[in-house]
């Protein structure tokens, strides 16, 4: 899968907008100098799940459980802190008045939330066994 179409899958599923291209230049950057490499494994399920946001959830619930130090949950975080930090995200972190039309998504996302747990668990768990050992 190509940079600029796993950043845009991450930025979606985290802020829901497209990466911005400095953003981008930065998660590429920072993949390759903190050595965030993948095992093959991991490569197929984390390019299936750019491919597809709603496994991308149940990916980044499922190791946010059971593989909180593995490769996919530190590229997750890594883009989290890069949107986080940029000017053109900035409102997405602040708080804000939200419509009957949001808090109704929010609910419905929060019912969804065990499901994606539930889902994710398999491949979080697959990639801790296949995982890279780190430190």
């Amino acid at each position: 899968m190509s940079t600029n179409r796993e950043c845009n899958a991450l930025a979606r599923h985290l802020v829901g907008r497209p990466c911005p291209p400095d953003v981008a230049g930065r998660y590429t950057r920072a993949v390759t100098e903190l050595d965030l490499s993948l095992t093959p494994v991991e490569r197929v399920i984390w390019n299936a799940s750019c491919g597809f946001r709603p496994l991308l959830a149940c990916l980044d619930a499922g190791v946010a459980l059971w593989n909180r130090n593995g490769m996919i949950r530190r590229r997750l975080l890594v883009m989290f802190a890069l949107l986080e930090a940029s000017p053109t995200n900035a409102d997405r972190f602040l708080f804000s008045g939200r419509s009957v039309v949001a808090h109704t998504g929010a609910l419905v996302r929060f019912l969804l939330a065990p499901l994606a747990m539930l889902l994710g668990t398999p491949l979080a768990v697959l990639c801790l066994v296949v995982g890279r050992k780190t430190q």
